[in-house]
């Protein structure tokens, strides 16, 4: 993503925060940018397409997230945590994220809007499943629709003291009390065995989901941030002379890694080249990151 595009997103989101969604115009995004209205139309057609970019953004933050505590390979119990914890720590971060309804946000009969949240709403909800089952296992697989029912409406509810009601809550204990209400709950679940009401019958669409399809795969994450690279060179405050030294750079490295045997100390030499702007040098690393799991995912056990 270029630096331009960042910057008019991070300053649609604050503003979004401050005055609301129909209250900001892309006036008031391009002033607070300091550029012209037909620059940010360069990037987005309109507001409701800067929104759609922000929702899809800041979900693969979160699964982002995910990913990176289960490739800690922590302990059942302290992955469990670690991803309530994570939750919360999400919506403290991107609170204009969540919300307890979408009034606020642009109107239902915008097919795409409307599309995307019910989307994100229902991978959410699986996610929360995934989450749960991997926690208690077969004794909640009768009621784990209903179990995850619960668990997002806590989560929900104290979202919402934490960021609308302004409750000083510590969210690691938030995320320690809910865990252990959750485990209150399945012990009552199993003692008692009630009818599930939320049957897999009336959840086909949360059936249907793929929670590791959210997860873009390694390829993805470097074809990204190449595209990432190559967008933000032309606007580096370097000479010209620069700029071109640095796309020849990122040209080659891109066809060096697509190479059937990409050559590891000539990737490693173009890296070290483009992590010498700062501007490119946290992209520079993540792709040295990626590369590594790649190359570990490939090594013979």
């Amino acid at each position: 993503m270029s630096l331009l595009k960042e910057k008019i997103i991070q300053s649609a989101v604050r503003l979004f925060m401050e005055k609301g969604y129909r209250a900001t115009s892309i006036q008031d995004i391009a002033d607070d940018c300091s550029i012209a209205k037909g620059s940010l139309y360069k990037f987005f057609g309109s507001k409701e397409d800067l929104f759609i970019c922000i929702l899809k953004q800041r979900q693969q933050y979160m699964m982002d997230e995910v990913e990176r505590i289960r490739k800690l390979a922590l302990p059942r119990r302290e992955t469990y945590l670690a991803e309530i914890t994570s939750l919360f720590q999400f919506f403290s971060r991107h609170g204009y994220y969540i919300s307890r309804d979408y009034t606020e946000f642009p109107p239902a009969s915008s097919d795409n809007v409307y599309t995307l949240i019910q989307q994100i709403q229902i991978q959410m909800f699986n996610y929360y499943e995934n989450l749960l089952s991997r926690q208690y296992g077969s004794a909640i697989s009768h009621w784990k629709w209903d179990v995850t029912s619960l668990f997002s409406g806590l989560v929900r509810e104290y979202t919402f003291h934490l960021l609308f009601a302004f409750k000083p809550i510590h969210i690691e204990k938030l995320a320690s009390f809910i865990a252990e209400r959750m485990d209150d709950l399945v012990e009552g679940l199993v003692k008692t065995s009630p009818q599930a009401l939320l049957t897999t019958e009336l959840m086909k669409e949360y059936e249907a989901v793929d929670l590791e399809s959210l997860v873009p795969t390694n390829s993805a994450r470097i074809s990204s941030l190449l595209h990432t690279i190559q967008s933000i060179i032309p606007e580096l405050y370097v000479p010209n002379a620069r700029k071109s030294e640095l796309e020849q750079v990122a040209k080659l490295l891109e066809e060096e890694m697509t190479k059937e045997v990409p050559r590891a100390f000539l990737i490693q030499a173009l890296l070290r080249d483009l992590a010498v702007e700062p501007e490119l040098s946290s992209h520079a690393d993540q792709l040295q990151q990626r590369l590594g799991e790649i190359r570990q995912e490939n090594t013979p056990k």
